[in-house]
């Protein structure tokens, strides 16, 4: 039996009603509506996709949303001059910086520029730090995306074995802080990780979750029968976005599997929005 596909598009639908209900219940209240700033600092191509997605989904929500294009603010001291502007505008609620950063730009300085409570993509250094303490506020929402499919699967997670392939701060350290707080025993492996190795951990877990960024890395062979696997992958390979893992081979073994496209992508811009709204609310405290 082939597992059940956790679609992203499901949940974000659902999250999606709810953030436009609050939207309606603040401005009912006399308050603003929520505003989130997003500065494009290139063209690559998936930093632009990615902030089409936020002012479409802005627009369909009622958030107010501005974007900044890349010749205002050309050279990190360009940029750190809006980032302090937008710090001190008490109209704009969130702020969302593309990555990577042009060359000779400090990222460092730049996201530490930042005001934490305005950091809708939970990078920088104190939401990363609330999370450690469990007061998690800002969380990324690539790595939230993630938890929620997990959570979506309906499987008892307490007790539960994890593993998690790629440890980047956005996605892979993030997410085995919030499976541990659910008293999931996780570990997260590197990409350098020999593949016997490798093999083993992901034979070894009831949850594994694939966000190294390199296609077909997992295979679906190692997957344990049963086994709630979330792929965060999206590399084009020959025209087609490709996963993380063989998708073909672990849907035969899996419980629940997330497609790509079609997984974790569609929930993880509803997941910055629902940032906005918490970070609208930690600001009107």
């Amino acid at each position: 039996m082939e597992a059940k596909r956790l679609e992203g598009k499901v949940i974000a639908a659902e999250l999606q009603e709810k953030i436009v209900e609050k939207i309606k219940s603040f401005i009912g209240a006399g308050l603003s509506e929520p505003s989130l700033v997003a500065i494009q600092t290139s063209e690559d191509p998936s930093a632009v996709w990615y902030i089409n997605s936020q002012e479409k989904l802005a627009g369909k929500l009622g958030i107010h949303f501005k974007r900044m294009m890349p010749d205002q603010v050309k050279g990190e001291k360009a940029l750190l001059q809006q980032i302090q502007e937008i710090n001190a505008d008490k109209t704009v609620h969130g702020l969302f910086i593309s990555m990577p950063l042009p060359a000779g730009i400090d990222s460092d300085k730049v996201l530490l520029a930042m005001d934490p409570k305005k950091d809708v993509e939970g990078v920088h250094p104190t939401s990363l730090g609330l999370i450690v303490l469990r007061r998690g506020k800002l969380i990324p929402p690539t790595a939230l995306a993630a938890y929620r499919l997990i959570k979506a699967s309906g499987v008892m997670l307490r007790g539960k074995k994890a593993a998690i392939i790629g440890q980047s701060a956005i996605v892979g350290r993030p997410l085995q802080l919030l499976l541990g707080e659910a008293r999931v025993t996780t570990l997260v492996c590197n990409t350098g990780t020999g593949e016997e190795d490798m093999k083993k951990i992901v034979g070894a877990s009831d949850i594994v979750v694939a966000c190294s960024g390199k296609p077909g890395l997992v295979k679906g062979a190692w997957i344990k029968q049963g086994a709630v696997v979330i792929d965060v992958g999206t590399t084009e390979v020959d025209g087609k976005l490709q996963g993380d893992v063989e998708f073909d081979e672990a849907v035969k073994k899996a419980s629940f599997i997330t497609p790509v496209p079609g997984g974790v992508g569609p929930l993880t811009v509803t997941m910055l929005m629902e940032n906005l709204i918490t970070a609208y609310e930690w600001q009107m405290k």
